[in-house]
């Protein structure tokens, strides 16, 4: 009897069973791929974190060494004033606390697991007020630091600390600390939330902690300028013998130089100043004040050379005229009419939001008005609804009026 031949697969089907097999081989691949990478992201992780801690401990003891082989044997002596020394030190003293206890938080953090990213949440509004502070008073700091280094006492007892102290750092380097701390909490913040999957536990207080923390930057360093810009301003205030007010909260400072003044074949050597809403020009002694008109009111216009006069331009106020010669004329033209166009949107700004608020309150009037009609469609007392009609009616002469 002849033997059955085995039934074998069609060829379809031999093929689809082959392919099924690559697909799953290549998912396999793909899993153990990231895996390994996931492993490979968590041991970095770690890493990172251990640098962190590691490096916060340096940041600490460093600031240690500030306080008590700089700042309080200064305090005890008599070598510079006090103010002196606040003024170059400001609250470096108060950061070393703050760290000091960031550290032992830090420590007992990362004993339990590797969450830390509460904690940096808990601590930010500390490190906001102190960090802010001390960075608002830096350039000053290095000033004043400069200035004290003329005092002959206070350049040998540098000397003589940084000896005893057997480090490569000096004062200027050690004060540059919290600066420099903001910007490794940044940088150490960005790779470890990179190296965190979406789904960790401290994800989301890392992502809050690294906004946070450059809002804080941030706000630390337009602080600082606007300081340095009301400082300026004063500056220029007070140097100026006559009567002006230029330091008003919303008065920046944008450019200054030495110009010539053009009356017709005559000139005179002038000294101006750029604000981002006013020109003022001095005499050349900067001491005596020529003129001074408002951006808003001034046409600007560039001009050719003429006779022995180069680099023209004319500003046109409302009742004059100036002709101004400066070998900066670009820089001048440049700065004049984008300080007329940030007051030009500035003013449509405001003019949109006051057009917003009015129909606010017409649309709101309107619908007191409507919800009063059909209040008044339900009452029953003619003579009362009358006598609300005619206080209505008061009132909106006196709307009118105003």
């Amino acid at each position: 009897e002849p033997v059955a031949s085995p039934v074998q697969s069609p060829p379809s089907s031999r093929h689809e069973k082959k392919k099924t097999h690559r697909k799953q081989r290549s998912r396999d691949k793909l899993e153990q791929k990231q895996l390994k990478e996931r492993e490979e992201n968590s041991d970095k992780r770690l890493r990172v974190v251990r640098e962190l801690l590691e490096s916060e401990k340096a940041h600490v003891n460093a600031l240690g060494i500030v306080v008590e082989r700089y700042l309080r044997p200064l305090i005890q002596s008599d070598i510079l004033e006090f103010s002196t020394i606040r003024a170059i030190f400001s609250n470096l003293e108060l950061i070393r606390n703050w760290n000091q206890t960031f550290l032992a938080a830090l420590e007992a953090h990362l004993e339990c697991g590797d969450t830390f990213g509460d904690l940096f949440m808990e601590m930010i509004p500390f490190m906001r007020q102190l960090y802010t502070q001390y960075n608002e008073n830096y350039d000053h700091a290095m000033v004043t630091y400069e200035k004290a280094k003329k005092n002959r006492a206070f350049a040998q007892f540098l000397e003589k600390t940084q000896k005893e102290t057997h480090e490569q750092k000096d004062l200027l380097t050690y004060l540059y600390l919290p600066v420099q701390r903001m910007l490794a909490y940044d940088s150490l913040l960005k790779d470890i939330l990179q190296l965190t999957p979406a789904h960790h536990e401290d994800y989301t207080h890392l992502y809050n902690s690294l906004s946070a923390l450059r809002d804080i930057e941030f706000s630390a360093t337009l602080r600082a300028q606007q300081r340095k810009n009301i400082n300026k301003v004063l500056s220029i205030q007070n140097n100026i013998d006559d009567e002006i007010h230029l330091a008003l909260p919303h008065r920046r400072y944008v450019y200054e130089g030495e110009v010539l003044l053009i009356n017709g074949r005559n000139s005179k050597e002038r000294y101006c100043y750029l604000f981002n809403d006013l020109f003022v020009c001095c005499k050349a002694n900067r001491k005596k004040l020529d003129f001074k008109e408002p951006l808003e009111t001034i046409i600007v216009e560039d001009l050719q050379d003429e006779g022995d006069f180069r680099y023209l331009f004319r500003l046109t106020p409302s009742a004059n005229e100036y002709i101004i010669s400066s070998s900066d004329k670009h820089n001048w033209l440049a700065l004049l009419q984008s300080c007329k166009k940030e007051l030009k949107e500035l003013k449509s700004e405001k003019e949109r939001e006051e057009v917003g608020l009015h129909n606010e309150v017409e649309e709101s009037s309107r619908e007191s008005l409507i919800n009063k009609i059909v209040e008044w469609s339900k009452m029953e007392e003619s003579e009362l609804v009358l006598t609300e009609v005619k206080e209505l009616a008061r009132v909106l002469r006196k709307y009118k009026l105003s």
